[in-house]
């Protein structure tokens, strides 16, 4: 390799261009109108907002202006870390690396704070802290921050064991009225508080509270309400819900019993339900759904009963099922499901195989036409009632497509205890499985046209 003299006329001129161009590039970002830049780190990460300090002089000291979403979920080595306290063995290892891990916490704490100190800027889009925080001196402030940043989506989980009561005095303060989005997680909402969400925050559109300590008895209404989306997931203190919400879009509840009244919710299209909550069924607004999601792993067998009381979904489009693939109980709570929904164009199963059964499949005739287009089952490990619902599927709707079948492992019941079968979960052999079913019973049964894929 030849080595130019640095004091030569060539080395020299190579060196002036090279520093000419870097000044050039640096002053067409220079040149950029003022809100552009700020618009550009809006859209990026908070790590990545700062990485831009080095483009330029003056673009050094812009990401303190940034404005997008900040996302606190903990760092790379608090999540490492636990994952290495749950696998140790022995309690004396365990406490050393607890003493670790909290001391990562604090440290991660700290650059939080140090973060949202040097934040110049007037607003933020969003604001989520989601991790346990061990000790609350710092969650008042980072409430109080929220508001005054007026965040427009608010995301607040401190831990499962963390008590945490959602300060009304802090919303009093400062008017709150950007926000639109409230995601809560074991975190208290008092009756106050929630009157004042209602009524006070006139943008709010989405309001999930999920294994949050609520009042006994809620009433969603207001005289400019805009709520479009309400969540209420493992709330196990409400017992009454009076809902009159004329711009409520969509609704989960997945609990114990309750008692409901939807007053007035003509736009209401899609619906969830889970745990063992059935009185759904006995809603006025059912007929109106278009997407349905049902959580039945809770209630089985009853569900049998319930669901044979369902009243006609005509505009049912697309319906999910969460289910243990139970002998004899989910093929029957299917068709009872098929059979009340004449429009529906998908079908999406669940299943949660805590105790599979390979035996002889049974045969089917065929009761009634469907008009279904397209069938999902996931977490499929060939069990014989799962063939036998896909059989049943393939000999009555007329109008399949697509049949899309997942052996991966689905998501874990969270309500009800694991099996055994969770933990000796075999992709590659169901995956095997599905394609023996595809050889030797789809291809004699499913007409041509109809795409078949497997994962």
């Amino acid at each position: 390799m030849i080595m130019e003299d640095p004091a030569s006329k060539d080395y020299k001129q190579k060196r002036a261009k090279a520093n000419n161009e870097k000044d050039y590039k640096e002053d067409l970002i220079n040149q950029l109108p003022d809100g552009i830049p700020i618009a550009i780190l809006s859209k990026l990460s908070i790590n990545e907002a700062a990485r831009t300090s080095i483009l330029s002089r003056k673009w050094r000291y812009l990401w303190n202006f940034f404005s997008g979403t900040l996302e606190f979920d903990g760092s790379p080595v608090m999540k490492d870390m636990k994952k290495d306290i749950e696998k140790a063995s022995g309690r004396h290892l365990q406490m050393a690396m607890e003493i670790m891990y909290d001391a990562e916490r604090q440290m991660y704490i700290r650059w939080i704070n140090e973060l949202l100190c040097s934040l110049k800027s007037s607003t933020l889009k969003g604001l989520k802290f989601w991790f346990h925080v061990g000790s609350g001196w710092d969650i008042d402030n980072w409430v109080h921050f929220a508001i005054q940043k007026k965040v427009q989506k608010l995301e607040l989980y401190f831990g499962p064991t963390f008590e945490y009561v959602l300060p009304l005095h802090w919303f009093k303060l400062e008017s709150f009225n950007s926000l639109c989005v409230l995601r809560l997680k074991s975190i208290t909402v008092t009756k106050e508080m929630l009157e004042y969400l209602l009524c006070c925050c006139p943008l709010l559109e989405t309001l999930s509270l999920v294994n949050s300590g609520v009042p006994k008895t809620m009433k969603v209404s207001g005289p400019s309400l805009k709520l479009k989306c309400l969540e209420l997931v493992r709330c196990w203190e409400l017992v009454n819900l009076e809902i009159f919400a004329e711009n409520l879009v969509s609704f989960k509840y997945y609990g114990s019993h309750l008692d409901t009244e939807f007053k007035s919710v003509p736009s209401l299209v899609e619906a969830a339900f889970g745990g063992s909550f059935m009185g759904f069924i006995r809603e006025s607004f059912l007929p109106q759904i278009k997407v349905l999601k049902l959580d039945i792993t809770q209630n089985s067998p009853e569900v049998i009963y319930w669901l044979n009381q369902l009243p006609k979904l005509k505009n049912l489009k697309h319906l999910e099922l969460v289910a243990c693939v139970d002998e004899g109980i989910t093929l029957s709570a299917c068709v009872m499901l098929f059979k009340a929904s004449p429009s529906l164009w998908k079908f999406t199963l669940k299943m949660l195989n805590t105790n599979p059964t390979f035996r002889t499949e049974r045969k089917f005739t065929v009761e009634c036409q469907y008009s279904l287009k397209e069938l999902e089952l996931f977490g499929f490990c060939g069990a014989a009632c799962e063939v036998e619902l896909v059989m049943y599927m393939i000999e009555n709707a007329v109008e399949l497509q697509k049949v899309t079948i997942d052996t991966r492992l689905p998501t874990k019941p969270k309500l009800r205890p694991l099996g055994e079968h969770f933990k000796t979960w075999d992709h590659e052999e169901n995956r095997k499985r599905a394609w023996e079913l595809q050889k030797k019973i789809l291809q004699k049964k499913i007409p041509p046209g109809i795409e078949f894929v497997c994962f």
